[in-house]
C-alpha cells in the first residue's frame, strides 16, 4: 500500500506540474535565499559523469571530505549511520569486513569470494573485502549508490556501489591542510595534505594520515599473552597517497597516483552474545593475541583525451597488490583449555584492471557512454587452524594456581589442525558497455544500457589438510571414539605426533597425519544485464524517475572445488528527489522492489566454508534523505528506511536447531521452507536525525550538533533460519536500539582553523553484529546438544578532540 500511494502521489506531481514548467523551464529564479545558497552541492561520477547529486537518477549518497570529518568518520565502517540501510560488519581472521546494504551482502571473505556491494577508489574496483577497510582522508567525496549498479559498474554490485574519489592536484595555488585528533584508548590520528603546482601544467598532491588506538577487548584473569600484547580492537592504520596531475595538451592530460595503506592492529574478536548480568561484555579469556598485518600498496593512472570536439575518452588503469599475516583467538576463551587459533601465513593478492570509456559531450539531445573492461586477479594464500585441548585435571591445576592457562598438550591430551593452502587462484573477467540517453523534450528523458560481462574463475592444485582427522572433537569426560582417539597425542617428537602444524610448520602427509583434499575447479560463465529508465522533470527543482535494471553476483568457488551459479536480480525503482521552499529544503525518496534468484550464500559449517544457492529473495523498501535550512543557522538532516526483505520459497536444514535438538543436518533434522524468513541486517524500519546550531559569539562561530540513529529489531545470524535456537531465545537478533553522537565545533572569525570536541556512542550501546554458534563453528569440546553462542559487537563510548587547519 505505502509503494501504491507513492507512485501514484508522484504520477500526480507528474500530470500537474509538467505544463507549467514546459512553459517556464528556462525562466528559473535568479535569486535564492541565503540558507539555499548554503546547500552543499557535490558533483559525483556514477553515471559515468560528472553529474549533481539531485540531477542524478539513482538512490545516492554523497558527502564531502568536510561533512565526513564533522561527524567523525574515518572508514566506511564509521558511515554507516549516514547512508540509508548500510551496515558494515567486522571480521576477525581475514582483516577485512562484510558490507551490507538493503539487506543484501556477503559473507564470502575467501581468496576468490566476491562482495555484494562493490567498492571503488577513484573509479578502480578494489576485489578484496580488505579494500572496505580503507581510511578516508583527503577526499573530495564519497559516493554511496544503493542497487544494482550492473550496468556501469559490472559484476558483483547487485546490492550497490561505494566510489572514494580523492582530492585532485591543482596548478592554481599552493595550499594544504592539516589535522590532529586526541581521544580516549589513547587514540591519535594525524593527517596532513599539501598541493604543490610545479609548473602551469603540472601539479602534486601528497596526502597522508595515522590512525592508532588501544583496544576494546580486556584480558580476563589466566590469559596466555605477552606483556605490552595489543588487546583486540586496536587499531594502527596509516595511509599516504601521492597524485601527480600533467596536463599535456589543452585536451590530454593525465593523473597518476600511487597509494599506500597498512592496518598493523590486533582485529576484531567475537564476544558473548549472551553475556551473564554483570559480565564485563568486552572481556575475553585470550591464549592468541590479535596480529594483523596488512598492506594494500596500488598503482592508478587515469587519462583523458578530447580527440575531437563533443566527445571525450577515459582510462583508468590500476595495479594493486595485497598482503596479509594474522593471527587470531577463534574460541575468544569460551571454554577454557580449550584453544583454537586461526592463521594467516601468508597470502598475495594481486590484481590489474583497465577499462576504456567514450563519451559524448556534444550539446544534443542524444547524450551516449560506452567501454570496454578487463581486470585480472591472482590470489594465493596459506590459512591454518590448530586446535588443543588439555585435561581436566591440568586445567583445574592451572585455576587453583592462579596462573595463566597454558593450553600445551601432553601425551594422551587431544589436537588437530587444517590447513588451507591455495597456491593460484584466478579470475579474468572482461566486458563491454554501453548507455545511451535521449531527451524527448524538456521534461522527459529516456535512457537504455546494456553490459556482457564474461568471467574465468579457477584453482590450480589448492590443497585442504585435516590433520590428522577433523573435526571430530573430544569432549570433556567423554567415551572417545576411534577417530577422537587418533588425535590424542602420542609418544615421540615431532609435528606428526602433536597433530598441531604451529606458525610455519611444514605441512604434508607425513607431517600431518593425512592426505589433502584437492581444492582445483574451472569455472566459466558470461552474463548480461540491462538498464530501462525514464525521467520527469516536473518542475526545475523537482525531478522523478522510474527505472528497472538487472544485475548479476558471480559464482563462487568454495572448499573441495565446489562451485555454484550465479546470483541474479531484477530491480524496479521509483525516485523522488527535490529542492523546496526556495531551495532551504532538499528531499529524496526512493521506492524499490528487488526480486533475487539463485541468491548466494555463505555459511561456515565444522570450520569449512560452504557456498550455496537460495531460491530466491525478495527485497521492498522506500528510503528518505533530507537536508533542511529553515534559516541561516539551523541545519536539519537525516535519512530513514522502511524495509521488508524476505526469503523466497527454499528448502533448507537448520544447522543451529538441529543441534540444539540433538540431530544432524543431512540424516536425522528436518528440511523446512525458509519462506518468508528475513535477510541478515534488514530491520523493518531504521532511521538517523542530526541537528546543527550556528551560534555568533563575536570571536567567532559555535556549533553544537546532535546525531541519533534507531533501528528496529533485525536478524545478525549467520544463514537463513532467523527463528529463535532451543534453549537460546533471541541469539541470532539484534533488538531495536539507538545510539546517539554529540560534537560541538568552534570556528573563530578569520581564522583558518577549527577545534571540536565529540563523543560517539555517547550512551554506550552495545549493538550486536554477525552471531554465531562457536561450539561447531570453532570445535570447541562441548558435548553435543551444548552450545555457546558468540557476536561481533560496535565499538563503545568514546570521546576526544579535534583541531584542523587550512591554508
Amino acid at each position: 500500500m505505502k509503494k501504491t500511494v507513492l507512485a501514484l502521489s508522484i504520477a500526480q506531481m507528474m500530470l500537474s506540474g509538467g505544463a507549467a514548467y514546459a512553459q517556464q523551464q528556462q525562466q528559473q529564479a535568479a535569486a535564492t535565499s541565503a540558507a539555499g545558497d548554503n546547500m552543499e552541492k557535490i558533483i559525483v561520477t556514477a553515471t559515468r559523469r560528472d553529474t549533481l547529486v539531485q540531477d542524478t537518477p539513482l538512490a545516492i549518497t554523497a558527502y564531502t571530505q568536510d561533512t565526513l570529518a564533522n561527524n567523525q568518520v574515518k572508514d566506511l565502517a564509521t558511515m554507516t549511520a549516514m547512508v540509508p540501510s548500510l551496515v558494515v560488519e567486522p571480521h576477525s581472521d581475514s582483516g577485512g569486513v562484510h558490507v551490507y546494504m538493503r539487506g543484501v551482502g556477503s559473507a564470502n571473505h575467501t581468496e576468490l569470494g566476491d562482495p555484494a556491494v562493490a567498492f571503488y577508489v577513484d573509479g578502480i574496483y578494489v576485489p578484496r573485502p580488505q579494500g572496505a577497510t580503507a581510511l578516508m582522508y583527503d577526499l573530495n567525496h564519497v559516493e554511496v549508490a544503493r542497487g544494482p549498479q550492473g550496468t556501469l559498474n559490472g559484476r558483483n554490485s547487485t546490492a550497490g556501489a561505494v566510489n572514494l574519489v580523492s582530492g585532485a592536484p591543482s596548478t592554481a595555488k599552493v595550499f594544504g591542510s592539516a589535522s590532529v585528533t586526541i581521544g580516549d584508548y589513547h587514540h591519535i590520528q594525524t593527517q596532513a595534505m599539501i598541493n604543490i603546482p610545479l609548473s602551469d601544467d603540472i601539479a602534486l598532491r601528497i596526502a597522508a594520515i595515522k590512525d592508532q588506538h588501544d583496544g576494546y577487548v580486556d584480558f580476563l584473569k589466566g590469559s596466555n599473552v605477552s606483556p605490552g600484547a595489543q588487546k583486540y580492537g586496536a587499531g594502527n592504520q596509516s595511509g599516504a597517497r601521492a597524485s601527480l596531475l600533467w596536463k599535456f595538451t589543452p585536451d590530454l592530460k593525465a593523473t597518476f597516483i600511487a597509494d599506500y595503506y597498512s592496518d598493523t592492529g590486533a582485529g576484531n574478536i567475537y564476544l558473548s552474545a549472551e553475556p551473564k548480568p554483570g559480565q564485563n561484555l568486552r572481556s575475553a579469556l585470550i591464549d592468541t593475541p590479535g596480529n594483523l598485518d596488512q598492506s594494500i600498496i596500488t598503482a592508478k593512472t587515469k587519462v583523458e583525451w578530447r580527440p575531437v570536439e563533443g566527445i571525450a575518452t577515459q582510462y583508468l588503469g590500476a595495479w594493486s597488490r595485497l598482503k596479509r599475516t594474522n593471527a587470531s583467538d577463534a574460541d575468544a576463551g569460551f571454554y577454557p583449555g580449550f584453544k583454537a587459533e586461526n592463521r594467516t601465513e601468508w597470502s598475495q593478492f594481486d590484481s590489474v584492471s583497465n577499462e576504456v570509456q567514450v563519451r559524448s559531450e556534444y550539446d544534443s539531445p542524444l547524450q551516449w557512454v560506452g567501454g570496454l573492461f578487463f581486470f585480472r586477479e591472482k590470489n594465493k594464500v596459506r590459512f591454518d587452524i590448530d586446535r588443543s585441548q588439555i585435561s581436566e585435571a591440568m586445567l583445574a591445576q592451572d585455576i587453583a594456581s592462579g596462573s595463566v592457562i597454558f593450553v600445551q598438550p601432553t601425551v594422551g591430551q587431544y589436537a588437530s589442525a587444517m590447513s588451507f593452502i591455495q597456491g593460484d587462484r584466478e579470475l579474468h573477467s572482461k566486458a563491454a558497455f554501453a548507455q545511451a540517453s535521449y531527451d524527448i523534450d524538456p521534461v522527459w528523458k529516456l535512457t537504455a544500457g546494456a553490459r556482457y560481462t564474461k568471467d574465468h574463475k579457477f584453482d590450480i592444485g589448492g590443497q585442504n589438510w585435516a590433520c590428522p582427522n577433523w573435526p571430530d572433537n573430544a569432549p570433556r569426560g567423554a567415551t572417545l571414539t576411534p577417530s577422537q582417539i587418533a588425535q590424542l597425542v602420542t609418544p615421540g617428537v615431532g609435528t606428526i605426533n602433536t597433530h598441531n602444524i604451529g606458525p610455519g610448520g611444514v605441512v604434508n602427509q607425513a607431517t600431518c597425519g593425512n592426505t589433502y583434499g584437492d581444492n582445483t575447479a574451472d569455472l566459466a560463465y558470461g552474463q548480461a544485464t540491462w538498464l530501462g529508465r525514464v525521467e520527469y522533470k516536473v518542475s526545475p527543482d523537482i525531478l522523478t524517475f522510474a527505472s528497472v535494471t538487472t544485475g548479476f553476483h558471480s559464482p563462487a568457488i568454495g572448499d573441495g572445488g565446489a562451485t555454484t551459479k550465479p546470483e541474479k536480480l531484477t530491480s524496479y525503482e521509483l525516485g523522488f528527489k527535490s529542492d523546496l521552499l526556495n531551495k532551504q529544503l532538499s528531499l529524496n525518496i526512493d521506492a524499490f522492489w528487488m526480486k533475487y534468484k539463485d541468491k548466494l550464500e555463505s555459511q561456515v559449517v565444522n570450520n569449512t566454508l560452504q557456498n550455496f544457492n537460495a531460491a530466491g529473495a525478495s527485497v521492498k523498501g522506500v528510503e528518505a534523505e533530507w537536508m533542511w535550512r529553515p534559516t541561516s543557522v539551523d541545519r536539519f538532516s537525516g535519512n530513514a528506511t522502511w524495509l521488508k526483505a524476505r526469503y523466497d520459497d527454499f528448502l533448507s536444514c537448520d544447522v543451529d536447531a538441529a543441534r540444539a535438538n540433538g540431530q544432524a543436518c543431512g540424516t536425522t533434522a528436518p528440511t523446512v521452507n525458509v519462506g518468508g524468513t528475513v535477510l541478515k541486517h534488514a530491520p523493518t524500519f531504521a532511521s538517523t536525525l542530526m541537528y546543527e546550531r550556528d551560534f555568533d559569539i563575536g570571536k567567532g562561530r559555535i556549533t553544537p550538533r546532535i546525531s541519533a540513529h534507531y533501528e528496529t529489531k533485525s536478524f545478525v545470524g549467520s544463514g537463513a533460519f532467523a527463528n529463535d535456537v532451543p534453549g537460546h531465545p533471541g541469539v541470532k537478533m539484534q533488538d531495536s536500539y539507538t545510539t546517539l553522537d554529540l560534537s560541538l565545533r568552534f570556528e573563530p572569525r578569520n581564522k583558518a582553523y577549527t577545534a571540536e570536541l565529540f563523543v560517539n556512542n555517547a550512551t554506550d550501546k552495545e549493538v550486536k553484529y554477525d552471531a554465531i554458534e562457536v561450539c561447531t563453528q570453532v570445535g570447541a569440546p562441548c558435548q553435543p546438544t551444548q552450545q555457546i553462542w558468540a557476536a561481533y559487537y560496535n565499538n563503545p563510548r568514546t570521546f576526544g578532540g579535534r583541531v584542523s587547519v587550512k591554508f
